[in-house]
């Protein structure tokens, strides 16, 4: 005759079962989120070297902080970054002609980290300019010829440490997304608001909050904070504390004035 289990011994198994469940999962969820991480880096580095390929053919400037000029000839004379690579990832787009569809096929520019948001990019370009150390110049919110723009690689002092790029902000209720799109329905209305270049840009609550600076990492983390890739062209996580002050955007090239 067959010993059948006892009531108690398969709740002790069930109990058993249900902790190392529990064990596992957070280490799951770690993994999960590690290989999120790697893959927004890998996408980060994607675009530096379309970057590098652009600072090549473009006497080394690099695009900044992106402005639509009100003529055609001033019109893309502060390319945005995602206007000006989007030929090294897509055969359609070329030097002065757009694909037109606003980055909506543009999985090239997109976080595997990022949920529930219609933003068609996920990043943003530095493009602070500072009169000097620890004054940002705020001029260009009048006048876009303060604005920083493409800027040669070699004016700035420290590339090893100073971010380039980094992660656009959460947008889950796209109020963002509403603003920019308003401002007109080519590539390069929406592709001038993915860069940060006011202190503001930096400030939760402020209306336009830019940046997510712990978009990785969790509460388990070694190290907690979102990726960015530097003026050298390597990428990797940094610290929110670090992303959130302007003084780290700071390239050392200053307006003076």
């Amino acid at each position: 005759m067959r010993r059948a289990f006892s009531l108690i011994e398969l709740l002790v198994v069930i109990g058993v079962i249900a902790l190392l469940i529990s064990l596992l999962l957070p280490a799951l969820g770690s993994a999960r989120e590690t290989a999120r991480t790697l893959k927004c880096q890998a996408v980060l580095r994607q675009i530096q070297a379309a970057a590098h390929l652009y600072v090549n053919s473009n006497r080394d400037n690099l695009p900044r902080e992106g402005t639509l000029g009100t003529t055609k000839e001033t019109e893309r004379r502060n390319i945005p970054w995602d206007i000006a690579f989007r030929p090294s990832f897509d055969e359609r787009a070329s030097t002065g002609h757009d694909i037109g569809d606003q980055f909506a096929v543009a999985p090239y520019y997109r976080c595997p980290s990022v949920r529930m948001s219609s933003q068609p990019v996920h990043y943003i370009s530095n493009g602070f300019a500072f009169r000097q150390p620890g004054e940002v110049d705020e001029r260009g919110a009048v006048d876009p010829l303060f604005r920083r723009g493409p800027t040669p690689i070699t004016v700035v002092r420290t590339p090893s440490s100073t971010p380039y790029m980094s992660e656009l902000a959460d947008d889950p209720d796209d109020e963002l997304f509403k603003v920019w799109k308003s401002l007109g329905s080519s590539d390069m209305s929406l592709g001038q608001c993915y860069d940060v270049w006011r202190p503001r840009h930096l400030t939760p609550g402020s209306g336009d909050y830019r940046i997510n600076p712990a978009r990785h990492g969790g509460k388990n983390a070694t190290v907690a904070g979102s990726n960015a890739a530097f003026f050298d062209a390597h990428v990797a996580i940094v610290k929110p504390e670090l992303l959130s002050n302007p003084n780290t955007w700071d390239d050392g090239f200053y307006s003076g004035g």
